[in-house]
């Protein structure tokens, strides 16, 4: 940032909100008041009237039952807009378009977040039977084929936290864990079978997007069902996807 900005006085009263809002993002999980308060070392009545604020502008959501607060639809609105305005989506829609009309197979695209991945775009097959994707959904970073594409191919210190976390409290094996994601960076592919939705049989292949740094910026995913989707890396599925991320990643100008 400028440094001219820096020094320039603010409302001190938005950067507190921001800060608060911060520290309900670095949380995780939902936050009650009491944990709240000790994060940011403001007293309750303090934070009760931004919380207050934060609620009907949307920017917060309270749950009764556990009285936790978590970021609101207005934030993840705000966060999905920005994220819409790097080339990366506009250059990968026709693309999933392609997907659709060579494979006839659903498409979604996610990118990497401090808090994980978080699918941005999904294109439905146009199948009588789809799993439909929502936007804003972030996967889990280990047990799905988008979180463990970008666990394979970002740098161990950007996902670490992370991947303790989920080996936790899934109860994963830390050494089967890292013997997948070696397989993964061979292969350059990622599967999982009925990671997304609630119907049975359906499986996903990603592969990943680089930059012109080398960095994996992105994640293409596939979706479709067992009967007639193939994970092998022979199968025209894993081929054409990967055709997709090579040609998405030179459009990036990313040097393969």
């Amino acid at each position: 940032m400028d440094q001219r900005v820096l020094k320039t006085k603010g409302i001190q009263s938005l950067e507190r909100a921001v800060y608060i809002l911060e520290e309900i993002k670095n949380n995780r999980a939902p936050i009650t008041l009491t944990e709240l308060s000790h994060k940011t070392s403001m007293s309750k009545s303090s934070l009760q009237k931004y919380l207050v604020s934060f609620l009907k502008l949307d920017m917060l959501h309270y749950d009764e039952a556990t009285r936790t607060y978590s970021l609101g639809s207005k934030l993840i609105d705000l966060g999905l807009n920005a994220l819409n305005r790097i080339d990366i989506i506009s250059i990968i829609d026709p693309f999933l378009l392609k997907i659709k009309e060579e494979l006839n197979q659903s498409s979604i695209l996610a990118l990497w977040t401090e808090q994980g991945p978080i699918i941005v775009k999904y294109q439905s097959s146009g199948r009588s039977i789809n799993v439909e994707i929502e936007i804003g959904y972030r996967p889990p970073l280990l047990v799905s084929s988008v979180g463990k594409c970008f666990a394979a191919f970002l740098p161990d210190e950007v996902t670490k936290n992370l991947v303790d976390i989920e080996i936790s409290s899934y109860q994963l094996e830390e050494e089967a864990i890292v013997k997948e994601l070696t397989a993964i960076r061979e292969k350059g592919f990622a599967t999982r079978e009925s990671q997304f939705g609630d119907l049975p049989g359906n499986q996903t292949i990603a592969c990943p997007v680089f930059d012109h740094t080398g960095k994996a910026v992105a994640v293409i995913g596939l979706i479709g069902f067992t009967h007639d989707f193939n994970t092998a890396s022979d199968s025209t599925e894993v081929v054409k996807l990967k055709e997709i991320s090579r040609n998405v990643s030179e459009l990036l100008a990313h040097q393969i």
